[in-house]
């Protein structure tokens, strides 16, 4: 069934370049989340100029000892954990090939996606017959009979000598 081995070849492909792009897309926001948090450690490490200690007058200086120095924020350390995570590049990742982990399928899948024909015996017992049985029935039976005769032959036994009176009694009939 080549239409079907086409289908699932697509959907491998397409599987291949969603889990691809997925990827990308999460080596992206790593680094993106990375360069935040380096931006974030450094902005806490460096107070920036609104941090400044308070004027002689406020109320901290009431309290203060008068030779204690201005008290001046102490940066925050940042945490192992919050570091990021050094970022794979690209090209180690896109190059690899998918890694099967489990399949599965639903009851009847095997046989194929869509509808499914089914063609039955153009008269009874047609399955038992031989092919010169076949033959000979087949001077008796009605063009739209062995258009039917022939369709089943072809999808099951397909045997040579049947095709050929059923075609060359088709072609009598239409002229």
């Amino acid at each position: 069934m080549p239409a079907l081995d086409n289908l699932t070849r697509a959907a491998e492909v397409s599987l291949t370049v969603a889990r691809r792009a997925g990827s990308l897309a999460l080596s992206a926001a790593r680094q993106v989340a990375g360069v935040a948090l380096d931006h974030r450690s450094k902005s806490r490490s460096h107070p920036s100029s609104s941090a400044s200690p308070p004027a002689s007058g406020g109320p901290q200086s009431a309290s203060a000892p008068p030779s204690a120095p201005p008290r001046t924020a102490e940066p925050v350390p940042t945490p192992a954990a919050a570091e990021p995570a050094p970022v794979q590049a690209v090209a180690d990742h896109v190059d690899r090939e998918a890694v099967v982990v489990a399949e599965s399928a639903d009851p009847g899948a095997a046989d194929g996606a869509g509808a499914q024909i089914r063609i039955a015996e153009p008269w009874k017992g047609y399955g038992k017959l031989t092919a010169k049985e076949i033959n000979d029935r087949l001077a008796t039976e009605s063009p739209a009979s062995l258009a039917v005769a022939r369709l089943y032959e072809a999808a099951h036994r397909n045997r040579v000598t049947v095709l050929k009176e059923i075609d060359r009694r088709l072609a009598a009939a239409g002229s």
